[in-house]
């Protein structure tokens, strides 16, 4: 498999695990009470966010895009016109979003966490382009 088809089926692994939590999740405080599905829910959205990351990385790189942090290799994704502008300035957030689940674990704001589940549609259409992009890859 290609380092796009390992990560996609790995986004679209933690993309629909994040769907079938979700009804579970009524607000902050099921996740301050079960901390499995604190971990889960936490864990899978670090996963998402750093496919992500990865991915725009690595089609940084095939462009010969430079970028110097996780910020950049996902806004270097408006370089490539099957981005849209306005998906990109929605996916140059998970940089920053990674960063507080990785390092503001003690003080998460575990509202934003449940926001967040509400906001997987960008990864989605994300998701769908790229897999575009490999298909392209592959019959052209």
């Amino acid at each position: 498999m290609t380092f796009l088809v390992e990560r996609l089926a790995e986004l679209r692994r933690h993309l629909d695990h994040l769907h079938e939590l979700r009804p579970r999740i009524q607000g902050p405080e099921a996740l301050e009470r079960d901390l499995s599905l604190h971990n889960d829910v936490l864990f899978s959205l670090l996963t998402v966010c750093q496919i992500v990351i990865d991915i725009a990385g690595e089609l940084s790189a095939r462009r010969g895009d430079r970028f110097e942090d996780y910020t950049q290799a996902v806004r270097n994704l408006a370089r490539d016109e099957r981005f849209p502008a306005e998906l990109v300035r929605r996916l140059e957030r998970l940089p920053g979003f990674r960063n507080v689940l990785v390092h503001e674990y003690v003080a998460l704001d575990l509202a934003r966490v449940v926001e967040a589940l509400d906001e997987l549609e960008p990864i989605e259409r994300f998701a769908a382009i790229v897999a575009d992009i490999e298909a392209e890859g592959r019959s052209g």
